[in-house]
């Protein structure tokens, strides 16, 4: 009986004390230092918007996945137990120009994978592959699959071929040849039978494996040989051009839902961004928040183009705007005129009733009556984000808007500001 192969496993637990366990990724060891590489994706749970962390965990499975690249050319197995797919992702650069860097943690396999999979979990699968041994491991182990495949994967884990599926077009295991060993793809598991499983691992880690080809083959001619060849890497180029603009676009797709924010979020740091941004489609030439020179308070941004300055206050909230969310605005805008010598204008940006349809909330609803008359007492401007969205929706549909008058109607304005009355058509019905 051939002996137990040697086996490296990543995030999932086994019985047998031969095998080599790691918790993470990141381990130090080689991955084509094994015969079988176990490996159940690591869930990512890092703090955000950290850039140095997002290059490392890039770093990191760009080395893995040349270390994976060797285990397959030594003739190595990878059994991948499907778990719930997770990107690590950071946005860098100013508002209105933005990059993003993102990894997920299937990028030791390639940079796409992830795309192929969703998240979900359940135990009951079917079987339509019953000359594959890996059947009657899953058989005879407890599946708790947390993640299934929902479109073939990219190259080069293409020629994927599947035995086994949670419903339909969730696939959830399947196999395939790579260089001189194999990929083996595996739902998640609550118990693995360990002494089938390694039997089968030495099948194809042996009996399966073919003869390492001589190095004077490539030199053998073989008519039609190099034509494909050709061929092959005019559709890799073709390849990389449709990723590079499947990235470019991906990148616009995020750019524009980003307006949504307008609509639900409430935290300052998710919100603030795109109303700065927003007033600056309107060409408010806005600048991002700031602490008052010589004071403790922190404003949201100023406004520098128009017939005044302007201060911005971001507000969200699951209820109405309440004074005392208003109240310290006041102070700000006196102690920036102590600070400055110059008399701006109060503009409070509200996203009250946030968790309500916005169709139901335009108007001046949102803020409390203690607000609206403080606002207008103050000479401050009450601007509905709702309003702002389906503002910045009209400008994106093309629309030619007076932007002046739309400025001028805001830095003029006390109290509650209609902006209602330059919108377009209603967007509160479109479904994308």
């Amino acid at each position: 009986m051939r002996k137990q192969p040697r086996v490296l496993s990543i995030n999932f637990p086994f019985q047998d004390q031969q095998v080599v366990q790691e918790e993470s990724l990141a381990t130090l060891r080689a991955l084509f230092d094994f015969d079988v590489l176990v490996i159940r994706p690591e869930r990512f749970n890092f703090p955000t918007g950290d850039y140095g962390l997002c290059q490392g965990l890039k770093a990191m499975m760009h080395v893995k996945e040349s270390e994976l690249a060797r285990l397959f050319a030594n003739g190595g197995i990878a059994v991948v137990l499907l778990d719930v797919p997770c990107t690590y992702s950071v946005l860098t650069g100013g508002y209105s120009i933005q990059t993003r860097y993102s990894v997920s943690n299937y990028d030791f396999l390639s940079d796409d994978f992830a795309d192929c999979l969703r998240s979900g979990s359940g135990e009951q699968i079917s079987y339509y592959g019953s000359e594959e041994p890996f059947v009657e491991v899953l058989k005879r182990s407890i599946v708790a699959w947390t993640a299934y495949v929902v479109r073939d994967p990219p190259p080069p884990f293409h020629e994927l071929r599947f035995f086994a599926k949670a419903g339909a077009g969730a696939r959830v295991a399947g196999k395939m040849p790579y260089q001189e060993g194999h990929l083996i793809i595996l739902p998640n598991l609550m118990r693995l039978e360990e002494t089938l499983f390694f039997e089968v691992c030495n099948e194809y880690r042996y009996e399966r494996q073919g003869s390492t080809a001589p190095d004077w083959l490539k030199d053998v001619y073989l008519p039609g040989l190099s034509d494909i060849q050709s061929r092959i890497e005019n559709i890799d180029k073709q390849i990389l051009d449709l990723r590079a603009a499947w990235e470019q676009e991906t990148q616009q797709e995020d750019d524009r839902l980003m307006y949504r924010k307008l609509l639900y979020e409430k935290g300052r740091t998710q919100l603030e961004p795109i109303i700065v941004r927003a007033l600056n489609d309107l060409g408010f030439a806005a600048t991002p928040g700031e602490i008052i020179k010589g004071t403790n308070y922190e404003i949201d941004g100023r406004t520098t183009k128009g017939s005044m300055p302007g201060l911005v206050e971001v507000k969200g909230s699951k209820k109405q705007i309440l004074l005392e969310e208003f109240s310290p605005f006041v102070v700000k805008i006196v102690a920036d005129h102590q600070a400055t010598g110059v008399i701006s204008k109060g503009i409070l940006v509200g996203n009250g009733l946030c968790e309500t349809s916005p169709e139901n909330r335009l108007g001046d609803a949102i803020f409390s009556p203690h607000v609206l008359d403080g606002s207008r007492r103050n000479s401050i401007a009450l601007v509905n984000s709702a309003e702002l969205y389906w503002l910045c929706c009209t400008l994106l549909d093309g629309a030619t808007l007076d932007r002046n008058a739309i400025r001028e109607a805001i830095l003029t304005g006390n109290g509650y500001v209609d902006l209602k009355l330059f919108c377009g058509k209603s967007p509160w019905r479109k479904t994308t």
